[in-house]
């Protein structure tokens, strides 16, 4: 029987899912998401019509989109494999290229509000240099590239997501942290990437029969919550945890004190977790947004026969949304 490692289940697991981002317009309209069938093209769904528009993107043949985000005016930031690039009613123009950036993923803009940050945009990839660690890149505004960012004592990074007031939210080892970046002197680096685990989400067995360990894949913090996407082999979860008032890594949050009050900080958020969709399913497509009187995710299913859902916490109930001439 093959076996994997932890870094290469979780290596499999991203590049599986690359293209499983999506977002909602500011008013929770409409989401926009990367077509399943064809990579090279964006798919927006009306919620309420469920009216589905195609967006072709004029980019490279050799390219498709691996991840994608909204940006601050409310045009669509693309990852490709080689590039980043920016798409709205003027077409799609590129950003910059990756140059030797690898297997890049999860493409994350940080509000306009952040006080360091602000409108900078960061990738999970890794560098020939040190191709068997993952670690974030970064790009400044009007920069001609990504270049790295210190990732304090982490082995493996994946995903990472802003929330609106600009704390970042990633996934590492499989589980989920919240982290801080802080100004880098160092020649050739950014910043630098602090953080701390608050809630152990991986769900990590040998069943030989399916491989049925779950990663953290996907992340959407937005109002008072977390949402996040589990992969695995062929599986997926959806969940909810509660988003702690104030960021983990400030001095008596009880993430990181000392190992009691950690564990503590940790059993809290577990007892906070709550279940969305738990059928098994791989979760390809998923955004989060918050609302005045509640908070949403999208998520779908499938990718030849595709299925959209809409969760809506203020009910607790999942609605399908698929366009019927889709199903």
């Amino acid at each position: 029987m093959k076996t994997h490692t932890l870094a290469s289940l979780l290596f499999l697991s991203a590049s599986f899912a690359q293209a499983g981002d999506a977002y909602f317009s500011p008013d929770g309209k409409t989401v926009t998401y990367v077509s399943p069938l064809d990579q090279t093209l964006l798919q927006q769904v009306q919620l309420e019509t469920k009216k589905l528009t195609t967006i072709p993107l004029a980019l490279p043949k050799d390219e498709t989109v691996q991840s994608l985000t909204a940006g601050a005016e409310g045009e669509a930031l693309l990852l490709t494999e080689k590039a980043a690039w920016v798409h709205d009613a003027k077409g799609t123009r590129k950003l910059c290229d990756l140059g030797k950036i690898s297997q890049a993923s999860d493409l994350a803009a940080a509000p306009g509000k952040h006080p360091l940050l602000a409108d900078w945009l960061f990738l999970a990839g890794t560098h020939p240099e040190e191709a068997s660690r993952r670690i974030f890149f970064a790009r400044k505004p009007g920069e001609k590239t990504f270049k790295p960012t210190f990732c304090r004592r982490t082995h493996q990074v994946n995903a990472g997501a802003f929330s609106a007031e600009g704390r970042f939210f990633f996934a590492a080892e499989g589980d989920l942290w919240e982290g801080d970046f802080e100004p880098e002197d160092g020649e050739g680096m950014m910043t630098t990437l602090s953080g701390v685990r608050i809630a152990p989400l991986a769900f990590l067995n040998t069943d030989g029969a399916n491989g049925g360990s779950l990663y953290v894949d996907h992340l959407m913090p937005v109002g008072s919550s977390i949402y996040v996407a589990l992969r695995g082999h062929h599986m997926g979860q959806l969940l909810r945890i509660a988003m702690s008032t104030q960021p983990a890594l400030n001095e008596k949050s009880g993430a990181n004190d000392d190992l009691k009050s950690h564990y503590a900080f940790l059993a809290k958020n577990l007892a906070s977790v709550q279940i969305i969709e738990g059928s098994g399913e791989p979760i390809f497509n998923s955004a989060a947004i918050a609302l005045p009187d509640t908070e949403r995710v999208f998520y779908s299913h499938g990718i030849s026969n595709q299925h959209l859902f809409l969760w809506d916490k203020a009910t607790g109930k999942t609605s399908e949304v698929t366009p019927a001439a889709s199903k």
